[in-house]
């Protein structure tokens, strides 16, 4: 039953979606929606979008930004976008985060001196966990391949992303550290703790013992639970597949839906907690008490959000 429901609910949800933000597309496509081209922007910044990284899956395409135009090799930045696995686009962002979840957090990111590949994934229900985590291995594969002539550093990564794409980035994290873990994904993992350098988990929510009957609709249609459960889902709790190592961590996590005891930081101080008992670096941005909404840190004109953006950068200039 609880398949069924959660099912029902992210599908009439992805339509209602699609039919205001996204009209004239679907969840699932094989063709980009933009023409690929290079272009260089009014800020100086350079796009090469829609690239397609993979022919296994719909939505497989990304872009990739440079800081100019002078092809100089750069240390990487790849980034997924959220939306809970049923919607969300790397172009328009999360519609479930304030602001959308645009792009002028990562136009930041690429201003500091990085490649940022901005990448889509195949959604649910059509297409369930862990295609993402597989569609992120795609991606690197294509990255690596290609490292020449897209002028990428993909000895010094750094993977992250917002809310579904955070949850993303610790479960792959997970995969390339535990070949057990990976091995039940279906994953097996091209990068490694050599190259994949750090870590940015903007406001992921694996711990499922704090779901409420949205969360758990979401990632319950993500995976195909039968039932709402912390079991039925509990696959996706890459926190309990960190076994002896793990990749250095900047963590995130708003106030919603409930503050101090909401499922980002709760998934945030777990993460936290099996990285500092394990000795793996990490760092905590969390202010209490703030009414920070989900995505806050898409704000840079917001003063929470500036500062976690800083500490962010901070974090991964140590290790990339």
């Amino acid at each position: 039953m609880g398949k069924f429901i959660n099912d029902l609910k992210c599908r009439l949800l992805q339509k209602a979606i699609y039919a205001k933000l996204y009209k004239g597309h679907k969840p699932n496509e094989w063709k980009p929606w933009n023409t690929p081209e290079v272009k260089k922007l009014e800020n100086g910044l350079v796009c090469r979008n829609d690239i397609k990284y993979g022919e296994t899956y719909p939505n497989s395409f990304a872009d990739i930004w440079y800081p100019d135009d002078s092809e100089q090799k750069r240390p990487v930045a790849v980034y997924f976008h959220g939306g809970g696995f049923i919607f969300g686009n790397k172009s328009a962002g999360d519609p479930l985060q304030t602001g959308s979840g645009g792009v002028g957090k990562l136009e930041a990111i690429v201003q500091a001196g990085y490649i940022l590949v901005n990448a889509d994934y195949a959604l649910a229900p059509e297409f369930r966990f862990p295609v993402p985590i597989r569609q992120c291995d795609e991606l690197f594969r294509y990255l690596i391949a290609h490292q020449e002539e897209l002028h990428l550093d993909m000895s010094r990564v750094c993977l992250s992303g917002g809310s579904a794409g955070a949850n993303m980035t610790e479960i792959y994290a997970a995969c390339v550290c535990n070949p057990d873990y990976a091995s039940m994904l279906g994953v097996d993992p091209v990068m490694n703790r050599d190259n994949l350098r750090v870590l940015a988990i903007d406001e992921a929510a694996l711990d499922a013992s704090v779901f409420d009957k949205n969360m758990y609709a979401m990632l319950g249609c993500a995976t195909g639970a039968k039932r709402n459960t912390p079991e039925a889902v509990a696959i996706i709790n890459a926190k309990n597949y960190i076994k002896g190592s793990f990749i250095p961590s900047w963590i995130n996590a708003s106030n919603e839906p409930n503050d101090e005891t909401g499922y980002f930081i709760t998934e945030g101080r777990g993460l936290k907690q099996k990285l500092d008992e394990i000795g793996v670096p990490n760092d905590l941005v969390f202010f209490p008490g703030a009414n920070l909404p989900h995505g806050y840190m898409d704000n840079l004109k917001e003063p929470h959000g500036r500062e976690a953006f800083d500490r962010m950068m901070a974090f991964i200039g140590q290790y990339i």
